[in-house]
């Protein structure tokens, strides 16, 4: 039987792809960016996550039952604060996840997203990650942001203020470099 002319035989595949090879290579996209004005800030925001009731903050999503809470997984969405009263005015939230990673004591790996939706940050967010022991204090390393934040890195340090059975305040303080006026170009 004669092959049929639409089949594909290796040297055709073969051909094809240096076709397409040679006109990516021929016609490059690329962009190129300017960071602007480095500038490095401190500030400081309250994190109000409540446990019980209607304004519940975080959802145990998986309970292993283990000691230590070992593999337990818990998701959050709080309020971040001006201050560590509750009536204080709202600059955003944290909306991230805690994985319980340890066998012999309480400690978490959180990665978190703090959203800010007031203030002079508005629109813009900060992405951390690291870990969190029974101490109450951690330092997360800064890795990302939008808005204001582009490009952004530094230090997330929180510690506890207050803890009872309804939930818990922290104080954030956010150590964050980023650059002013980021100019993004496109070069044919």
């Amino acid at each position: 039987m004669a092959p049929s002319p639409h089949s594909s035989s290796p040297f055709h595949h073969l051909l094809v792809f240096f076709l397409l090879f040679a006109a990516a290579t021929a016609f490059p996209v690329t962009s190129e960016f300017e960071l602007g004005i480095q500038k490095r800030i401190h500030f400081r925001v309250y994190f109000h996550e409540t446990f019980l009731g209607p304004d519940n903050t975080t959802v145990t999503v998986v309970n292993m039952s283990l000691p230590y809470t070992f593999g337990d997984i818990d998701i959050f969405d709080a309020v971040l604060r001006v201050s560590s009263d509750a009536s204080s005015t709202v600059v955003g939230r944290a909306q991230g996840a805690g994985f319980h990673m340890s066998q012999q004591e309480e400690a978490s790996l959180i990665p978190l997203v703090l959203v800010f939706t007031a203030g002079e940050f508005a629109n813009s967010t900060l992405t951390a990650i690291g870990r969190l022991d029974a101490s109450g204090k951690a330092e997360r390393a800064i890795v990302g942001g939008t808005g204001v934040f582009q490009y952004a890195w530094g230090k997330l340090a929180s510690e506890l203020v207050t803890s009872s059975v309804e939930g818990l305040v922290a104080a954030f303080d956010v150590y964050v470099i980023y650059y002013d006026d980021v100019r993004l170009t496109a070069n044919p």
